[in-house]
């Protein structure tokens, strides 16, 4: 499985057959254009990467996650599947009537297409239905906690071991901080950890050099945006 970091909570999955599974993209400067100078991004838009999944998972409802200037872009071109949790479920589908397959995402659903297995999680979020998602393919997994803070009931789901966490660590917005990121990734014990949420937007941001200070056991990975990484 390769993966590829696109900024902030979106990241882009290949399995080895071709099959691609997008979470979370933030590809447009929406928020700065809506909200203002607090929201300028700092990761340069490649627009290569503006192109239509086969798999489109959204995690929860908030713009920097379910981007309207992105999914614009997304959908009409290919028809994809479409995951998405309660919160977001229902606007997809009004924004984008027969344009792809939507299935309601909310936690304990799993969904197989193709070589991906699609597992949603719990996740404690200021959106009530925000999820997390568990990938699975080629006997690798990669869990993407979405955003969230650290609960127990997280502890209770099948989520340890995983050879890839993706976790906020920026601790603003309902998201864990770094130090509570390292004891969910020291908890859940995955191979390897990447702290994800804090580069998008300065004023917004951090953390990342502290999680990784504070952790051990776990493998702390940092890709460069938009470059491939092997799982």
């Amino acid at each position: 499985m390769q993966g590829v970091w696109l900024g902030q909570a979106g990241f882009l999955f290949t399995a080895p057959s071709g099959a691609t599974v997008m979470i979370d993209p933030y590809l447009s400067n929406s928020l700065e254009e809506r909200r203002g100078a607090a929201f300028h991004r700092e990761v340069p838009i490649r627009r290569e990467f503006l192109q239509p999944p086969d798999i489109l998972v959204l995690t929860h409802c908030h713009e920097d996650h379910c981007d309207f200037g992105t999914l614009d872009q997304l959908f009409g071109a290919r028809r994809m599947t479409v995951l998405a949790p309660a919160g977001v479920f229902p606007l997809l589908r009004e924004r984008y009537p027969e344009q792809a397959e939507f299935v309601l995402f909310t936690p304990g659903t799993e969904v197989t297409l193709g070589p991906w297995a699609l597992r949603a999680v719990f996740a404690a979020h200021s959106d009530p239905g925000a999820v997390g998602v568990v990938l699975s393919c080629g006997g690798k997994q990669v869990y993407h906690m979405g955003d969230t803070l650290y609960h127990r009931r997280i502890l209770t789901e099948d989520v340890r071991g995983m050879d890839l966490l993706l976790l906020p660590v920026n601790g603003r917005g309902n998201n864990m901080n770094a130090a509570d990121a390292a004891r969910m990734a020291q908890a859940l014990s995955p191979a390897a950890a990447l702290p994800m949420h804090w580069d998008m937007f300065r004023s917004l941001g951090g953390g990342a050099e502290d999680f990784a200070a504070r952790l051990e056991g776990p493998a702390v990975l940092l890709p460069r945006h938009y470059e491939h990484f092997t799982i």
